[in-house]
């Protein structure tokens, strides 16, 4: 399973509830360099870079390979004018689909008309 920015933003926030059912799932979780990238981003000073960083090491990091690449492509043609799809959310979706990973989210809205995408939520 791949966890999307908006689940870690929450449990930041002290969603207490939902740090620990996703604390439960990180042997079995990943991200994606997006991901990683979206929160690190979002640090307000020196503290919660390194306190976001270290909790982001439970999970499992994948890249943004070649295929994840030509994926997100696919993925903004068929979805950005339709849907909205934007460049983050390609990627995230996009990885998903290239390594057969359920996406667990709560905007669903960004990612519900995606084939192929597996969406969960706790």
């Amino acid at each position: 399973m791949m966890i999307d920015t908006d689940v870690f933003i929450r449990i930041f926030r002290g969603d207490a509830q939902l740090k620990a059912q996703v604390d439960a799932l990180s042997a079995n979780a990943a991200i994606n360099t997006v991901v990683y990238l979206e929160l690190i981003q979002g640090a307000q000073n020196a503290q919660q870079l390194r306190d976001t960083e270290a909790y982001l090491a439970r999970f499992m990091l994948l890249p943004l390979t070649h295929a994840v690449s030509i994926k997100a492509i696919e993925l903004v043609r068929i979805y950005a004018l339709t849907h909205g799809l934007r460049l983050a959310d390609s990627l995230i979706a996009a990885t998903c689909v290239e390594e057969n990973l359920p996406l667990l989210t709560f905007n669903v809205k960004h990612f519900r008309s995606i084939q192929g995408l597996t969406l969960t939520t706790i």
